[in-house]
């Protein structure tokens, strides 16, 4: 997803369960390298909690609105925090970590085998020895709403914001080709329209073992959903460790 012009409304229908688990995470490590920063909703909430993050993005929209939102934080806060424009396929930064992870689904977004490895690649490059890398992914389903779905509205500023998705699956060559719609009302009449488009992989459990055993990572564990479930249904939290 490009987030260029509907980047403003991302925190706005950003809520996910993942920030206790991601944060328990940046304690116990330390310090970490978040991969698909986008606003900084999770790196913000480790830096709160003393953990030194760094992160990279490739949308400069989203990093902009990262940067303003680490702005209104104290000294402390902000200082934990470095931003880096980068793509998850070919990073190189001047360090390594103890934790990596990938929020969102955001390995989803390396669309071929190839980026997927080369993503992958890059990680265990920056993790330190025994360091951990942890991630979650929404596994694929065989029902997708490739009509348009209301999801949700929010009121903000005088404003509401109404979004709207379409799912179209391409189980033959792996891709969900998804378009996002918000609509902007006030007053009850629309004065703004905005679409954006993505097309991101439909990684199945057994392939994603492959590239991380491909990659040499060690899986410790994995998860169906963020209080570390056993079941597994759609969603998939992995840890896997550079040993």
């Amino acid at each position: 997803m490009g987030y260029t012009k509907s980047a403003q409304y991302y925190d706005l229908f950003g809520e996910k369960p993942d920030i206790d688990y991601y944060r328990g995470l940046g304690i116990e490590y330390g310090s970490a390298l978040e991969i698909g920063i986008g606003t900084a909703r999770v790196a913000l909430e480790l830096a709160r909690a003393n953990v030194d993050v760094w992160g990279i993005d490739n949308s400069e929209e989203m990093l902009e609105i990262a940067h303003q939102k680490i702005a209104d934080e104290p000294a402390e806060v902000r200082k934990r925090i470095v931003l880096k424009k980068a793509e998850m396929t070919d990073f190189h930064l001047s360090q390594t970590f103890p934790l990596i992870y990938v929020p969102s689904s955001g390995l989803s977004h390396c669309v071929t085998t190839e980026d997927q490895l080369t993503c992958l690649k890059c990680v265990y490059e920056h993790l330190e020895k025994n360091g951990l890398f942890a991630f979650d992914i929404v596994l694929p389903k065989q029902s997708y709403n490739s009509g348009l779905a209301l999801i949700n509205k929010k009121d903000v500023d005088g404003k509401t914001v109404v979004r709207w998705i379409s799912n179209r699956p391409d189980f033959l060559n792996q891709l969900l080709h998804t378009t996002l719609i918000f609509e902007v009302y006030e007053h009850e009449k629309l004065t703004e329209k905005i679409i954006e488009s993505s097309t991101v992989s439909l990684i199945y459990k057994r392939e994603l073992l492959l590239l991380l055993d491909t990659c040499n990572f060690e899986v410790d564990n994995m998860y169906g959903d963020f209080l570390k479930s056993d079941l597994i249904t759609d969603l998939l939290v992995v840890e896997a460790r550079k040993p």
